[in-house]
């Protein structure tokens, strides 16, 4: 493997070891760590809930800001639904750039900073703008050790490891999405309860549903084999599409995003509305589309169904990521991949667990040694602006 040049001594121990690995072995090791994400994302919960307190404080809060970047952007559009029904505040997911150019954010605003490496620089920028206007910023990150935990109060999301081995490593490349989210959760549910939305029995329905996602992640990722089986029987030519609505939609970024990163092959998102009114020309007659539906338990079901139809009436392929026991989901989708029934709010954990698996697996049928080596080109560049702010 031709592997980029330059100093590595910014980059942690065990990514320097992980990106030693060659090719095959790494997505073995990624994909053993993505079915154990169960497991760990059980543990980043039983670890958030003795941190909450301590970073959250609710009184003057009127309004939430959720803001990050690439995955931890998906995050909060999935989150944000969560935390609007739990607190009775309203949220709003925001790109960090977007929330950085905010010249008039209310100072009754709780910003959540998202960024699992705790190092990008517009995301920390969004947190001084917005502690500048005298709004309340916490963090949620990976790294104990990152610059957003020297500015922020934070709440780690890492499963208790140090982080310093190839496998823990490849954890956390492969959970952040739902390790955030899982964190996230456990802050919407604190804050409800500060806040009165929730009462004390409230809140122990809702961590007692919580415990149960871990299993419920760990079931759905039965599905392996038939999502490897799925793959091989796609053309090379097929162009696949991510649908949500609600938080569902973050679960269809977040994946049109790790397909794109990992399979390298076309890839596109679409919210639920917009694919029924403009996105049907996507599918040109005679080519081979893929529709992925991450179908939302709540009151979007029925516009999943209308959509579906269409999509089987421009002869796309439509995969569904549904419950079992949702017949007319069954009757409609071609595939289902199923998952175990959850609330609306915390499907996101669960759903987007069959299209990780897609990725991945996609990662060996289609992708190549350009994944590792571009891992490699994003830790040699955080390592070259640490060793500049260093000299500094």
């Amino acid at each position: 493997m031709n592997r980029p040049s330059g100093d590595t001594s910014g980059i942690p121990q065990g990514m320097q070891q992980l990106l030693e690995i060659p090719f095959p072995q790494l997505v073995d090791l990624a994909l053993d760590r993505l079915m154990g994400q169960g497991e760990m994302v059980a543990r980043v919960i039983e670890n958030a809930r003795p941190q909450v307190g301590g970073i959250v404080g609710a009184a003057n809060v009127r309004r939430i800001y959720l803001a990050g970047c690439g995955d931890s952007y998906s995050a909060a559009l999935s989150a944000s639904h969560a935390f609007e029904q739990l607190t009775g505040l309203p949220t709003m997911a925001c790109e960090s750039m977007e929330l950085a150019r905010y010249t008039l954010l209310p100072p009754d605003s709780l910003v959540v900073l998202i960024s699992s490496g705790g190092e990008v620089n517009v995301t920390l920028e969004a947190g001084r703008v917005a502690r500048r206007a005298g709004a309340e910023v916490i963090g949620v990150t990976a790294r104990q050790r990152g610059r957003m935990a020297q500015e922020f109060p934070c709440l780690f999301t890492d499963p208790g490891f140090s982080g310093s081995e190839p496998a823990d490593e490849a954890t956390l490349l492969t959970g952040n999405y739902s390790f955030t989210l899982a964190a996230l959760y456990v802050i919407a549910t604190r804050m409800g309860l500060a806040l009165g939305q929730l009462d004390d029995r409230m809140v122990r329905r809702i961590e007692a549903e919580m415990d149960e996602i871990p299993d419920a992640i760990t079931q759905a990722t039965g599905c392996s084999a038939a999502v490897r089986e799925y793959l091989e029987a796609v053309s090379d030519g097929a162009v696949f599409h991510f649908v949500g609505a609600g938080p569902s939609f973050g679960v269809a970024r977040f994946l049109q995003a790790k397909f794109l990163e990992q399979a390298q092959r076309p890839a596109y998102c679409v919210e639920l509305e917009e694919f029924l009114h403009e996105y049907f020309f996507a599918l040109r007659p005679g080519g081979d589309a893929q529709v992925w539906f991450i179908v939302p338990p709540g009151h979007s079901r029925e516009r999943a169904l209308e959509v579906m139809a269409g999509c089987q009436d421009a002869n796309a392929r439509v995969i569904a990521v549904a419950t079992l026991r949702d017949v007319q989901v069954r009757e409609q989708a071609g595939l289902v991949f199923p998952v175990a029934p959850t609330s609306e709010m915390f499907s996101p954990l669960v759903g987007a667990m069959p299209g990780q698996l897609l990725a991945m697996n996609a990662l060996a049928h289609w992708g190549g040694e350009s994944f590792s080596v571009s891992l490699q080109e994003r830790q040699l560049a955080v390592s070259r602006r640490l060793t500049r702010e260093e000299t500094i």
